[in-house]
């Protein structure tokens, strides 16, 4: 879910949110986080764990902050591949696209000593 999404949903207005820099820096983020008193999230109440910037498209940037569940729930899902097999296709497509070759044949193992057993016979053990 987009933050704006989730603001939407609680009928929170632009206007009632803090105006914020766009763009802004890291430590921007990182001070308002660890400001003293501490934020409140602006959905529950709650403590405020995180803190984004979300673009109004009439309004501009505004200070999202928010407690630990509702960051969780805008959070950015990671689109990296879960298992050894998918990293593997990864990287044989990178070097495909790098024009590396021998790409199609890259092999991977899961160890030092799988690897010395999987080598082809004219390779030499380093």
């Amino acid at each position: 879910m987009e933050p704006a999404d989730l603001l939407d949903q609680h009928g929170i207005e632009p206007d009632g949110l803090e105006a914020a820099p766009a763009p802004p820096a890291r430590r921007e983020i990182l001070a308002r986080v660890q400001a003293v008193p501490q934020r409140a999230c602006v959905v529950c109440g709650d403590q405020a764990a995180t803190a984004r910037i979300v673009s109004f498209p009439t309004a501009g940037p505004h200070w999202v902050d928010l407690c630990w569940d509702h960051g969780m729930a805008v959070r950015r899902r990671s689109r990296l591949p879960a298992t050894v097999e998918g990293i593997a296709a990864d990287l044989r497509a990178a070097a495909r696209e790098a024009g590396l070759p021998g790409a199609e044949r890259m092999a991977f193992y899961s160890s030092f000593d799988a690897a010395v057993r999987g080598r082809r016979d004219d390779e030499d053990t380093r």
